[in-house]
């Protein structure tokens, strides 16, 4: 799950066609030089030119899939980033100086918040489902293995968020 390594696929891609296209200029100029290879040209040309197609299919494919990648990775990140904060507001709304009032009031509002983030673990899970149908199998089980750990420690959160406001 590398942005860059499937950036450099696609940039590999591209200058696979952008080859195959030389050698489609070439050959198309020979022809038109040649008149006695003619036919053996065209259908040199014909590959050649068949070649370029399925480069740029390919080239499609992988942007693509390099676009689904990066926003797994973006939102991989935004998730975690989210979770951090919110464990540290969690701790900060734990510390013996406040109120049991004050401190139900920021747990409330602490809850509420998560609920409403919930909606970053909704995306992923929706970009994780996409981008399983091209991963390989390692990868596919190293995406599920985050996925899951991720949800593990933000219920782990809300259950915590819970437990403190129940005591409170």
């Amino acid at each position: 799950l590398s942005p860059s390594a499937m950036a450099r696929q696609v940039k590999e891609a591209q200058e696979y066609r952008d080859v195959a296209q030389l050698q489609v200029s070439v050959v198309s100029q020979l022809r038109e030089a040649d008149a006695a290879d003619k036919d053996i040209l065209c259908v040199l040309e014909d590959q050649w030119s068949s070649i370029v197609q399925d480069a740029a299919t390919v080239i499609h494919s992988k942007e693509t899939q390099l676009q689904l990648v990066s926003d797994y990775c973006t939102q991989i990140q935004m998730a975690k980033t989210k979770l951090d904060q919110l464990t540290a507001e969690l701790d900060a709304v734990k510390s013996p100086e406040q109120s049991s009032c004050t401190e139900a009031g920021q747990l409330t509002s602490l809850q509420k918040r998560l609920e409403e983030n919930r909606i970053i673990l909704g995306e992923l899970l929706l970009t994780h489902t996409r981008i399983c149908l091209i991963l390989s199998h390692s990868d596919r089980e190293a995406a599920q293995t985050e996925q899951k750990n991720l949800q593990e420690k933000w219920r782990s959160l809300e259950r915590s968020v819970e437990n403190c406001l129940h005591h409170t």
